[in-house]
């Protein structure tokens, strides 16, 4: 491998973005030390950029730059046979000073493509398990002499994704919004991380929740234009959102106390609570059922023969349809049948 003093192409897959930047960071300080100059590095996404394109970019060296490296993101999408063939022959026969890293948060890219890279550049970088995250985070928060009580902590874990990246910049708010020898409390910390927090597909269903459209509206277009969710995401989002709504609405509506069904649904936080009531107040247990459908319907348009290229507008019909009629009258109902596009299979 002396022709390549960095392994060529890489797979790196999981859900664990932090750990797999640090190692894409690694990858670019190795390569910028070897170049003895700062390396070319792009970012694409599979469905907005094709194989070829990434390829002619690796195969034509750079004239300022002595290597070249392409996070191809979304590689679980590549699925055409021409675009598996482009990649899979570039694989087998890599340009020299080119890295092509084909990155994925799901677990898995073609198995053609996955047969011509080697096992040892093949990675999966997987989240904390849940007796790893506390620890983590106490020591993260330590480092700024900051200490956490143990409802808080629940608190922090129900607002925070999983991932290492996350985390980490969770604590850096938190340390920035308190002086060292701080005890943090719960309201210490929802204060904190939802002030400062992006918008993502939980935050579209808690305008839902609302019942606010023109806010809704914003927020899914915040989520697309910043690529923090596609029109993939954004509905399985929703969809686990709408199901936990629907199973405590019929867990209250057989007697059972709304707290204590929003701490077996790991919604612990008062902030969380006050929003999952606020939904519930405007979304019944039927309403949830018929919102799903009206979901699968729309991701149904979004993979048939309507395609992404009309997922934006989809998705605003959706929400429109959500909100001011609960679902019912989507413009899309019926048209599977009619053979517009495949029937949704749940």
């Amino acid at each position: 491998m002396a022709k390549y003093p960095i392994p060529p192409v890489w797979i790196l897959a999981g859900p664990e973005v932090g750990l797999k930047g640090a190692f894409i960071a690694d990858l670019i300080d190795k390569a910028r030390r070897l170049g003895e100059g700062e390396p070319e590095v792009h970012r694409m996404y599979a469905g907005d950029s094709s194989p070829s394109e990434a390829i002619e970019l690796l195969q034509n060296s750079s004239l300022f730059s002595p290597w070249v490296i392409i996070e191809f993101r979304n590689a679980d999408q590549i699925s055409l046979k021409p675009e598996i063939d482009t990649m899979v022959k570039y694989c087998a026969c890599p340009a020299e000073q080119a890295v092509l890293l084909l990155e994925t948060e799901n677990y898995s890219v073609s198995k053609a493509i996955e047969k011509v890279v080697l096992p040892s550049c093949r990675k999966t970088f997987f989240e904390l398990f849940e007796n790893e995250l506390t620890g983590w985070i106490r020591r993260e928060l330590g480092k700024s002499q900051l200490s956490i009580d143990e409802e808080a902590l629940e608190s922090f874990l129900e607002l925070v994704p999983h991932d290492t990246n996350s985390l980490a910049a969770a604590c850096l708010v938190l340390s920035a919004s308190f002086p060292p020898g701080s005890m943090l409390g719960t309201s210490d910390v929802e204060a904190a991380i939802l002030r400062s927090k992006p918008e993502d597909a939980f935050t579209l269903f808690d305008k839902i929740g609302q019942g606010d459209l023109s806010l809704s509206l914003e927020v899914l277009n915040s989520v697309l234009d910043s690529r923090r969710g596609d029109a993939n995401q954004i509905i399985a989002a929703l969809v686990w959102s709408f199901r936990r709504l629907a199973r405590i609405g019929e867990a209250v509506a057989d007697g059972e106390r709304f707290e204590d069904v929003c701490i077996r649904e790991q919604a612990r936080s008062k902030t969380v609570q006050k929003k999952l009531r606020n939904a519930l107040g405007n979304y019944g247990p039927e309403d949830c059922r018929r919102i799903i459908s009206a979901l699968s319907e729309t991701e149904a348009a979004i993979r048939g023969l309507l395609g992404s290229a009309f997922d934006r507008q989809l998705l605003q019909l959706l929400i429109i349809s959500i909100i001011t009629q609960k679902g019912q009258g989507l413009p899309l109902a019926g048209w599977s049948e009619r053979g517009l596009y495949p029937q949704f299979i749940n």
